[in-house]
């Protein structure tokens, strides 16, 4: 393995960058549609979304036990192995989708209904979530898959597999709802619908262009070693996706907390969270890269140059976090402005911009710190970091902020005590190097 410089890093993950981006444009697009029908159909879209993000969310955790063997196998020189675990990643996920659209499909009353929508948008919701839900298999496929790419250092092929299938997704979206060529408009769900198609299109063309050896590297027989490839990615991925089921769990019991304030405080956290998405999907691109980078020196049995590429990826992120953190804090009342016209709301958005800023850095030692230690598969560390975290300053802190009824900033500052708490203790792991052995 060649040592690890910032431009090969960059170079990893400029198309993360952009294929996140580019899913997140999909939401956007979509919500747009929607505002375009009423306010029914916004909060429809907005709650499958919600529910489907955490979804993707426990997912992409699970798949961290495809990027740490996929990555490792390839630092070694095994491609064969490597593509025998993409291969089998492939239909574990293909299975889970099918298994998570038969166990949720006879409960999306109640699942719809926590979110206490009027009458007409929870009929709207429910049948938006089911199409997305039914679709889940060949969304599930290319995350999957795109994972296993980035651990063998590919980060391109995913980047055109997101921007097709976010064309694809948004103009298939348009026609089913609309009635474009002939098609049956299908209002609202019609978006769910020609995105999930979309979805089974761009899966269809990245499986026969990966089998025919046109990409970065092809598939192997996942018959071999079945029972133990599948153990170790369940292993590793395990403690991350119930990582992200306590965190989501965690942010709406914060969300609970935060509602008790009214609309404004409610709107303003997120509208902050919106603004926070972009350095958000460049921090976790850069967790996704610094994964792959430990995963492939720990292959090539390469301790030094795994640590080094965490570290070097760690302070490359946090240089643009900095960054990110003085335009905000710069323009706080500009941005505050482009995104509302309220003056209650405008106030307390300045000051959550702060700490917003504030908190940028933080985030980014955690989100590349916590991938480097995914990447060498020590992926209950992060975890049990996490739950403490969330523990404490998304429900207990906050609950005592509320009974004692303190300023909603106190609420919004716990933000930071989340990001300090988690970007010290993954650092403190990280630079003891236990994981190394992992």
């Amino acid at each position: 393995m060649q040592p690890v410089s910032t431009f090969n890093i960059w170079r990893l993950t400029w198309p993360t960058i952009l294929s996140n981006i580019a899913f997140m444009l999909t939401g956007l697009v979509f919500l747009k549609i929607a505002g375009g029908m009423g306010i029914d159909e916004v909060a429809a879209v907005t709650t499958g979304q919600r529910l489907f993000f955490i979804l993707f969310a426990v997912m992409m955790g699970l798949s961290s036990g495809t990027t740490a063997l996929v990555g490792r196998y390839w630092g070694a020189g095994n491609k064969e192995l490597a593509g025998r675990v993409a291969a089998l990643s492939v239909i574990i996920f293909f299975v889970d989708g099918l298994l998570l659209s038969f166990i949720a499909i006879p409960f999306l009353d109640p699942l719809v209904g926590m979110f206490n929508l009027t009458t007409e948008a929870q009929a709207m919701a429910i049948e938006f979530v089911f199409y997305t839900v039914l679709f889940a298999p060949p969304l599930l496929i290319v995350l999957v898959l795109s994972m296993a790419f980035r651990a063998t250092g590919d980060s391109k092929t995913p980047l055109w597999a997101a921007a097709a299938g976010a064309v694809l997704g948004i103009y298939l979206g348009v026609a089913f709802t609309y009635g474009w060529h002939g098609i049956e408009a299908r209002g609202l769900a019609g978006l769910a619908i020609g995105n999930g198609v979309g979805a089974v299109v761009t899966v269809i063309i990245f499986l026969l262009l990966w089998m025919l050896g046109v990409l970065s590297f092809k598939p192997a027989n996942p018959l071999p070693g079945f029972l133990e490839n599948g153990r170790d990615l369940i292993k590793i991925g395990m403690p991350a996706a119930f990582e992200q089921i306590f965190f989501q769990s965690g942010l709406l019991i914060f969300l609970v907390f935060l509602a008790s304030y009214g609309n404004a405080a409610f709107a303003t956290y997120g509208i902050g969270l919106s603004i926070l998405g972009l350095m958000i999907v460049i921090a976790f691109s850069f967790s996704i890269s610094s994964a792959t980078l430990v995963s492939q020196h720990l292959g090539a049995g390469d301790k030094k140059g795994a640590y080094d590429a965490g570290w070097r990826s760690m302070r490359t992120c946090v240089y643009i976090m900095v960054v990110g953190s003085m335009l905000m804090s710069f323009f706080a009342e500009e941005i505050a402005r482009f995104m509302i016209n309220d003056q209650e709301v405008i106030a307390l958005l300045v000051r959550f911009i702060y700490i917003i800023s504030f908190s940028l850095p933080l985030m980014g030692i955690e989100f590349s710190m916590a991938g480097a230690l995914r990447g060498a598969g020590d992926t209950r560390y992060p975890m049990m970091v996490t739950i403490f975290s969330i523990a404490l300053s998304r429900i207990l802190v906050p609950f005592a902020l509320v009974q004692i009824g303190a300023d909603v900033m106190w609420l919004y500052a716990t933000s930071l005590l989340d990001f300090g708490i988690k970007s010290s203790l993954n650092m403190r792991r990280f630079r003891k190097k236990a994981w190394l052995d992992a």
